[in-house]
């Protein structure tokens, strides 16, 4: 299939997108498998109810006609785990004749390889919806089915599905920084933003479904902005009209945290900032094709904490970038220490083809890069332990996601402070506990980057 110009992604078609491609009443079901970040699963959430709008019904994987895996195709082991996920597929579908595509990230970058080299996928859609909705109704026409061995009739039911608690909400897609590591723009094309009004009949809908939180991703949240309607902060104040219990940003560039931003996440959003540091030498962020330091990055912190007074800090690093000096990665260390993380994501140089990182001269040897990313990791931990251990006696409100039945049992749950996915969790004990309540609870205790807690009040 040839294309003008980059990709449309999932994210930016309208529900009205596919049609009913003739299935009338006969509808196929299907199981989607997302990979990857959170920005892959507001694809999967998109993707699903497109394909719900096209006739056809999500099932659980081991009785749905199509398996979609959602691919990610960002670093080279999330490309194993793709392909493997592909293949397990394929063996479980095979089995009871059922069908498996293959899309996302993964596909849109290398399909040509991999049609040559796992001709066991049904059907090939890189970030297209017309090639799933087709096969769905040439399914539903045909009579196919991939109901688990032993169903009455072999007829595939509707799983009971718990109703969602987040929702992540796709605000932009692709990006136009030229960051000399990351095949993003290779993958998704040029930054395009969602329109508003899309994101909010979107954040409507998964309120309307139950969530109870909403989280913005992007490549990059804080450069939002629709002409015309302004930027991000008019569009959290908006969503935060629609009365989440909790509104998120993810994905927020170091140079994009202004005041104005900072101001309407201390208005609307929970004190969270997720920034995607990498570095904090100079030379090294240069190299990267990026901007700022250690100091800068420091500054911006402080200026962040006096509007957001013990604000959440993820973050995400590199170790082992091509001539990362010995003094360079200490550096980096040092900054760590500094700058109070909550969390971070930290990985060895992985070398991507088609990047201009992956042929620079110098490039670290990879037990260097192993090592280092293990050092910096350790001293993300230290620092995270102290963050979280400054919450010991604190009685704060938690969102169980998974309940308990009796008392003397264990339930999970989030604070405002632990993003959905990504982060740590929180234990709840004292009494049974239903999902999607929300509890006072005291915290008691720290493992790792987890809560142990102390129910204490009437779940609401």
């Amino acid at each position: 299939m040839t294309r003008a110009g980059p990709p449309r992604p999932i994210a930016s078609r309208t529900p009205s997108s596919p049609t009913r491609s003739g299935c009338g009443a006969a509808a196929a079901t299907f199981a989607i498998v997302t990979l990857g970040c959170p920005k892959n699963e507001a694809d999967s959430q998109r993707l699903e109810a497109l394909l719900g709008a096209a006739g056809h019904r999500p099932a659980a994987p081991r009785r749905a006609d199509l398996i979609i895996v959602n691919t990610c195709g960002f670093i080279d082991a999330a490309k194993e785990e793709s392909i493997d996920v592909l293949l397990d597929a394929c063996g479980s579908a095979r089995r009871r004749g059922a069908a498996v595509a293959a899309v996302g990230c993964l596909v849109q970058r290398h399909r040509t390889e991999l049609v040559a080299e796992l001709p066991e996928i049904d059907v090939w859609a890189g970030f297209e919806v017309e090639p799933l909705v087709a096969a769905l109704a040439a399914i539903a026409r045909g009579g196919r089915r991939g109901a688990e061995e032993g169903a009455a009739d072999g007829a595939a039911r509707t799983p009971r599905r718990l109703r969602p608690l987040h929702a992540y909400l796709k605000i932009s897609d692709g990006c136009d920084r030229t960051c000399a590591f990351c095949a993003i723009p290779l993958i998704k094309g040029g930054y395009q933003a969602v329109p508003s009004r899309e994101i909010l009949e979107l954040a409507g809908a998964a309120l309307s479904r139950g969530a109870r939180e909403l989280v913005l991703v992007g490549q990059d949240t804080s450069g939002w902005h629709e002409p015309g309607y302004g930027g991000l902060a008019r569009l959290l104040a908006d969503l935060a009209r629609l009365e989440p219990l909790w509104l998120r940003l993810l994905y927020l560039q170091p140079e994009g945290i202004t005041s104005e931003l900072l101001e309407a996440v201390a208005a609307h959003a929970v004190p969270y900032l997720d920034v995607p540091f990498q570095h904090s030498s100079a030379r090294v962020l240069r190299a990267m094709g990026r901007t700022g330091d250690g100091d800068a990055f420091l500054a911006m912190l402080e200026r962040a904490r006096r509007v957001l007074p013990d604000v959440t800090v993820r973050s995400t690093f590199i170790a082992g970038f091509p001539g990362e000096t010995d003094d360079e990665f200490e550096e980096l260390m040092g900054f760590v220490a500094a700058a109070r993380l909550a969390v971070a994501g930290v990985f060895p140089f992985d070398a991507q083809d088609g990047t201009r990182a992956a042929a620079f001269r110098q490039q670290v040897a990879l037990p260097l890069r192993e090592e280092r990313a293990a050092r910096l990791a350790g001293a993300v931990e230290e620092a995270a332990r102290v963050y979280w251990e400054s919450f010991v006696g604190a009685s704060l409100p938690v969102l169980v996601t998974h309940g308990c039945r009796g008392r003397g049992g264990e339930a999970v749950g989030r604070i405002d402070r632990q993003a959905p996915d990504v982060d740590g969790i929180t234990v709840l004990a004292g009494s049974p506990l239903r999902r999607g309540a929300v509890v006072r609870a005291t915290v008691t205790g720290v493992a790792g980057y987890d809560l142990l807690a102390a129910c204490h009040d009437v779940p609401h």
